[in-house]
């Protein structure tokens, strides 16, 4: 497993009164072919997947006291050929919308396509981005929080180093397995390489290569990073609604 497990501070719990700019890119682009059809329009717990993680990033965001001086979030979603079902549900979250024209040329394009558009955005420059999936219904704004103050913790540990644009890379291990999942917090260092991915790997291009040695896991206790891909995922989890997670 690669990087060391951090233990993120409380929320708000930062060392410095500057705190670091996060912006966060939701991937809705995906063409769940696997699914059958939109997995981010199913039905959950009276709106929809989509909804639900709009939900889990804003919340987590907005607790974090990462607050931008303008009178827009600094939210981005990349959708799809669905994209008029979609953009509205994920703008009543205060994202702009980029719609990929060729989502079948896999994931590494709506992630260069994202992070072109934060980057380009007229807002202050973001020290790191949060890279979502859409179909992850059990995500909570705890494991944002646990993000986003794990990134904070060493990006002020990085800015006291005069080793800016931070090189960290956080990302969360779930329950008692610690198997990885998403969202990944990526530090401005690697926007120029999240630009330039191919194919449908995604992050991983640089999580595995030259980003390995700068990775802070987190552990979420919870078993939450499930994403639902196939149908048998969606009646998995779906079962799961009741449960104390």
């Amino acid at each position: 497993m690669n990087g060391v497990f951090y233990e993120s501070a409380p929320v708000g719990s930062a060392t410095s009164s500057s705190n670091p700019h996060i912006g966060i890119l939701l991937l809705a682009a995906g063409q769940s072919t696997r699914m059958g059809q939109n997995k981010q329009l199913l039905p959950w717990r009276g709106k929809t997947v989509l909804h639900a993680v709009c939900e889990a990033l804003w919340g987590g965001w907005d607790l974090s006291n990462v607050h931008f001086p303008v009178g827009r979030y600094p939210f981005v979603a990349v959708t799809g050929y669905d994209h008029k079902l979609l953009d509205p549900i994920v703008e009543s979250y205060g994202f702009s919308t980029v719609w990929n024209l060729r989502p079948e040329n896999g994931q590494g394009l709506s992630i260069g396509l994202g992070v072109q558009q934060l980057v380009n955005q007229e807002w202050l420059p973001l020290d790191g981005i949060i890279c979502s999936v859409a179909d992850q219904p059990l995500l909570t704004p705890f494991v944002i929080c646990e993000l986003i103050d794990a990134f904070q913790n060493q990006w002020i540990i990085e800015r006291r180093a005069g080793e800016l644009p931070s090189k960290t890379i956080v990302m969360p291990h779930y329950g008692a397995a610690y198997t990885p999942g998403n969202p990944v917090l990526f530090g401005a260092h690697w926007f120029d390489a999240l630009c330039h991915i191919e194919g449908d790997q995604g992050g991983k291009t640089i999580i595995q290569g030259p980003g390995r040695d700068y990775i802070r896991n987190i552990w979420i206790p919870a078993d939450i990073g499930d994403d639902v891909d196939t149908p048998t995922d969606y009646e998995r989890i779906g079962n799961r609604e009741s449960e104390d997670i």
